[in-house]
């Protein structure tokens, strides 16, 4: 789980899913920008490897939750994909790399591609 503070932070994470079909490796970052809505504000950047570790057919995926402040208010975002790794036999990873901006409460997800259940937070 991220855990936001008010001061600049960065993280190295790691996660599979319980079969280990599944996994993301990588660095994020988050620092407090302001407050809105009675909560803190934070911009955020990340750079994921994701693997297909196997040859399954199911695509792996690293995911978010968050809420957003957009338009004056809070707005909840629920599994939004920010990268996969579709092909578990071709030894390619996939990768995930931007930022986001005027949020908070973000989780991050290791996931089968298109299947909330399999997620596992990492």
């Amino acid at each position: 789980m991220v855990a936001f503070s008010g001061q600049a932070q960065a993280a190295t994470y790691y996660q599979q899913t319980s079969d280990g079909c599944a996994s993301v490796y990588g660095d994020y970052n988050w620092w407090q920008v302001g407050t809105a809505g009675g909560y803190e504000v934070f911009d955020t950047s990340w750079d994921f490897t994701i693997w297909d570790n196997c040859s399954d057919n199911k695509g792996a995926g690293l995911y978010t939750t968050y809420y957003k402040w957009e338009n004056g208010s809070w707005n909840w975002h629920s599994y939004t994909k920010l990268g996969s790794d579709s092909n578990g036999a071709n030894d390619t990873p996939g990768y995930a790399k931007s930022q986001g901006y005027s949020v908070r409460d973000v989780r991050l997800w290791v996931c089968f591609v298109g299947d909330a259940s399999s997620c596992v937070m990492v």
